[in-house]
């Protein structure tokens, strides 16, 4: 049944090409239905078990991540009992919705025409784009326990200006880019594998690894960003990720800095790309780019803040000294580099690149709490999983291993009491027991393929 909303002096106010725009984005109220795609994000599910609590849920992320898609399939999950006219959906990614008072005007309309006696559902989409938006959800948030409020924005930055006026109100959960596993199992391929049972990588894996081996190397290129699962084209996947991811977003950080100096932000990122999973050094990247250490600090905070980049300490156990070593950047995505970089469509030969750094960052991007390993002596470990026992982690994106690609990883283990570590490799899958050249104690080295490890049902490095 079509949803009938009632012309009065109350939503007369607000200007008709709003209504109208607000209810082209509510085909619910028409009695028509949503059209979403059936992949749902690993996402979905917690979003799912959180709808029954009070306070407001905020999903942010990376721009095209499928914020948007996630919050249009919340909406079909909702119960049958729940009214049309109940459930309203508001972008605020039009320009005509961006002013306090606009945003204002439409919930209200909202709140006045739907069912008071039901439960009311609230979904507001770049929220972050509303000024004193914390203070505009405050206040209907405390008009009663029967308004479930879901909001999404594209920056962290915004985000996290909610913790004092929406102290207790708001639970915020991230939606990464689009992950190996999910990728997988977009394409039919199982998503959750045990790396510790050799057995179940001799039935499940072995026979269909070349699969996985190609698929890995198709998400390198475009894997991040849900509306790409689809496309082949290569020009097209450069393009996309440049002008609708990367463009879009340093556009938006105008609102943080002087737009003259989107430019800046634009070759730091560039710089970034060409040198992902590498130390950088503040000093360094301001006299490139002719801008004092203070701002780049900032900018290359902007930039953490707007998932394009992710920093990681050098592994100590003190915190000044950790503040004090050089950082090291990673790319979001290999994706976002290849295209940053205009490497041709056409010349992107994973055979033949050297594609051990973006690898890196990708196996770096799946992973919450970790850090490197560096020494003055140039002793080296590419990523650290903090945890009471760290778990040293090196990226050798090859089958030979060698004994001194192992020697940084070899030193940590001794030097910190570990007993096991991991390799990254292209393709190579064992385990060998060895001894380091300062103990008798046996080491146990794990070679794991990267597709392999971003598959992992239970990932070590998350339960170390």
């Amino acid at each position: 049944m079509c949803t009938i909303f009632k012309y009065t002096k109350a939503n007369s106010n607000m200007e008709e090409r709003h209504r109208r725009l607000l209810h082209k984005q509510n085909p619910l109220w028409a009695g028509e239905k949503l059209r979403t795609p059936t992949f749902k994000r690993d996402l979905f599910n917690t979003l799912g078990d959180y709808l029954g609590y009070k306070q407001i849920i905020a999903i942010n992320g990376l721009r095209r991540v499928g914020k948007t898609t996630l919050m249009k399939q919340l909406i079909e999950i909702l119960p049958e009992s729940v009214e049309s006219n109940n459930i309203c959906y508001i972008s605020f990614d039009d320009r005509d919705f961006q002013k306090y008072e606009t945003a204002d005007d439409l919930i209200n309309y909202f709140m006045q025409f739907s069912n008071t006696g039901g439960k009311r559902y609230l979904f507001l989409d770049e929220i972050q784009k509303v000024p004193d938006w914390p203070h505009l959800l405050k206040t209907y948030y405390d008009l009663g326990d029967d308004l479930k409020i879901i909001i999404s924005g594209s920056s962290s930055i915004e985000l996290k200006k909610y913790k004092e006026t929406l102290a207790g109100r708001i639970i915020t959960l991230n939606l990464p880019i689009l992950t190996f596993g999910e990728f997988a199992r977009y394409f039919g391929m199982d998503c959750k594998v045990d790396i510790g049972s050799a057995n179940e990588y001799d039935t499940k894996i072995l026979p269909i690894k070349d699969k996985y081996f190609l698929l890995f190397h198709e998400y390198l290129v475009k894997g991040a960003f849900p509306e790409l699962l689809e496309i082949g084209e290569a020009d097209f996947i450069k393009r996309y990720i440049s002008e609708s991811v990367v463009e879009k977003v340093v556009a938006d950080l105008s609102r943080e800095i002087k737009p003259e100096r989107e430019n800046i932000v634009y070759e730091l990122l560039r710089i970034f790309s060409r040198n992902t999973a590498q130390p950088f050094e503040i000093t360094t990247l301001s006299n490139a780019l002719g801008v004092n250490r203070n701002i780049m600090s900032r900018y290359v905070g902007l930039l953490e803040k707007a998932f394009l980049i992710k920093t990681a300490y050098n592994f100590t156990a003190s915190v000044v000294k950790q503040v004090r070593m050089s950082k090291k950047a990673y790319i979001a995505h290999s994706s976002i580099a290849l295209s940053l970089l205009d490497y041709p469509p056409d010349t992107v030969n994973f055979e033949e690149m050297n594609i051990g750094h973006l690898v890196e960052s990708v196996i770096m991007g799946s992973l919450p709490n970790a850090s490197f390993w560096r020494t003055p002596q140039k002793d080296e470990v590419d990523i650290i999983i903090n945890g009471k026992k760290p778990l040293p982690i090196e990226v050798k994106y090859k089958n030979n291993i060698t004994r001194k690609d192992m020697k940084g990883i070899l030193k940590f283990m001794d030097r910190f009491g570990v007993n096991e570590g991991i390799i990254i490799t292209k393709d190579l899958f064992k385990t060998e027991d060895m001894k380091t050249s300062k103990t008798e104690d046996l080491k146990t080295i794990r070679y794991v393929p990267a597709w392999l490890f971003l598959l992992a049902d239970h990932n070590p490095a998350r339960s170390t």
